[in-house]
């Protein structure tokens, strides 16, 4: 029997399509969800395979500065000083440093956006694959470009996607390509092809590596991109995996591509990005020539796969830790967020050990439970305020589109209380006051109205908004709605305890609505489930 056999109608159902949303995408918007549930298990997939790879634009962002070419530059500079040429250099770095801070928020907002997340998705596979950083390659449109790059050839052919990343002037840079020549060949590209982007480690011999590099000298960068200069190629006969001839770097990618141990790495990656850690040996070889059958063409793996019982199995599903990436765009979705803050977004994932542009090293990212540790988990329990204090300063600009600074509703109560009880004794304003800090909900309710403050607008703040959306009618609807709402898996009984006691009551048949449920305590609710360990897979 195969082992990527196909799972059928009658075992697909909301938690199937939240799981292939989630790996195939960034698990959002709830809604898509709901759509592919009804949809059954190949309608679903092939919503999301069978994109047009063109739809979504591949335009220049604006912010981002055309490269100069040699001629360019020279031009711009003759007439200059030395003072003013260091100064015009300087603040041509200043322009890319911040072209490529904006990349990140440009790029999030993509995978936030996009209405083929599976696109996006493939294209943070292949920017942690085959990595490079914005550290070393400074050009913000050379770092757009590659970016772009993998977005073309997301689910398309490797093996056309390996020859693209190597003309790329982002990987000739950061791997030293591009002064690679017959007299002094550089083996980074070389080795790092083989060992970390096509066949993996213990398949070649240091000798393949001289081999390849000498094969190599000549792909360079010119004023258009990728230039061959033939003046520097090695065009000497060479031994590479057993064969023999005078290669250049088109025949070493070629000879690559014909190994078996190519789709073996290629597959298991994939599998440990898309199903589990632990690999299986079985679906990993039937994957692989699945590769090999179709020429290193990803859309037949992925569909495959996607279909398969294997993808779906109970060990695979809510298993794997999301990346930062994910987490941010999946809580700006679920928390409704109508003016998300990218930047501060990007930021977060910074913070959290994922810097979109800026890979720690030529490995990329070790991704899912690397994501973890002592600093990052305290991060990602307050994310999720973070964010919404971030949107809402974003949404507080006057005319001139300055920021303003933004009067949480706290503050706003808090001056209120003590200016309705000026003059009154100390001991009553004490009392107040500390109802306030530590009171229920329902006594800080009662105090208000007694006082005539306005209470918090219960769709007050971005954050708020989502219970608006939820539909219950007593208190355990409530946490069974957000249930649904922001976890793939059920909370437990334990959990479901603890959101109740945050309601205010420890009755599950307490009558409740939305519109009963405070500003404070959905607050409290939000922070609570999103924090939740569970929230925090995928």
């Amino acid at each position: 029997m195969p082992a990527l056999t196909a799972i059928g109608e009658k075992e697909w159902g909301l938690t199937e399509a939240r799981h292939l949303l989630n790996r195939a995408g960034f698990g959002t918007p709830p809604v898509r969800a709901a759509r592919m549930a009804r949809m059954g298990p190949e309608a679903a997939v092939a919503s999301l395979v069978d994109y047009d790879p063109h739809a979504a634009g591949a335009e220049k962002p604006g912010f981002v500065p055309a490269p100069l070419s040699r001629a360019e530059l020279r031009a711009a500079i003759r007439e200059l000083s030395d003072t003013e040429r260091r100064k015009a250099f300087q603040e041509r770095m200043r322009e890319e440093r911040r072209a490529n801070e904006m990349l990140k928020s440009w790029w999030l907002e993509r995978m936030h956006r996009t209405p083929n997340p599976l696109q996006e998705k493939m294209t943070l596979f292949w920017h942690g694959h085959f990595a490079t950083s914005a550290q070393k390659v400074r050009s913000s449109y050379h770092n757009w470009h590659l970016n772009q790059c993998f977005r073309d050839h997301a689910t398309g052919n490797v093996k056309a996607l390996t020859f693209a990343v190597g003309q790329s002037p982002a990987m000739l840079r950061y791997l030293d390509n591009e002064r690679s020549t017959w007299q002094k060949p550089n083996e980074n590209w070389a080795r790092e092809l083989m060992e970390l982007f096509t066949m993996g480690p213990g398949t070649y011999t240091e000798d393949d590596i001289k081999a390849s590099a000498r094969a190599f000298t000549g792909w360079t960068t010119g004023a258009g991109g990728f230039n061959y200069r033939l003046e520097w190629h090695d065009p000497g006969e060479k031994t590479f995996l057993g064969r023999r001839g005078a290669f250049d770097g088109w025949d070493i990618i070629n000879i690559i591509f014909e190994q078996e141990a190519t789709a073996a790495f290629l597959a298991a990656k994939l599998y440990r990005f898309f199903v589990k850690e632990d690999t299986d040996p079985v679906v990993v070889a039937e994957m692989a020539a699945l590769l090999r059958e179709n020429d290193y063409a990803l859309r037949p793996v992925l569909k495959r796969l996607f279909l398969s019982r294997a993808f779906y199995a109970p060990e695979a599903v809510a298993t794997q830790v999301k990346s930062p990436a994910q987490l941010v765009v999946h809580l700006a979705d679920d928390m409704e967020l109508e003016h998300p803050p990218y930047g501060a977004m990007a930021l977060a994932a910074r913070a959290l050990g994922q810097d979109l542009f800026y890979p720690p090293n030529v490995k990329g990212w070790d991704g899912n439970r690397a994501w973890i540790n002592a600093n990052t988990a305290l991060l990602r329990y307050n994310l999720p305020g973070a964010l919404v204090l971030a949107a809402s300063r974003r949404e507080r600009r006057d005319g001139m589109g300055m920021q303003r600074r933004p009067v949480p509703e706290r503050d706003r109560i808090l001056r209120e209380v003590r200016r309705k009880l000026h003059g009154r004794p100390p001991s009553r304003q004490g009392a107040a006051l500390r109802v306030l800090r530590e009171g229920s909900p329902e006594e800080k309710r009662a105090l208000l109205e007694r006082l005539g403050i306005a209470p918090p607008a219960a769709a007050g703040g971005e954050v708020l908004r989502v219970f608006d959306l939820l539909s219950f009618t007593d208190a355990a609807g409530c946490v069974d709605a957000l249930a649904r709402h922001f976890l793939a898996t059920k909370p437990s009984e334990e959990q479901k305890a603890v959101l109740l006691r945050a309601l205010g009551t420890n009755r599950p048949d307490n009558p409740l609505t939305a519109g009963e449920v405070p500003a404070e305590t959905r607050r409290a609710l939000l922070h609570l489930v999103t924090s939740m360990a569970e929230y925090q897979l995928c």
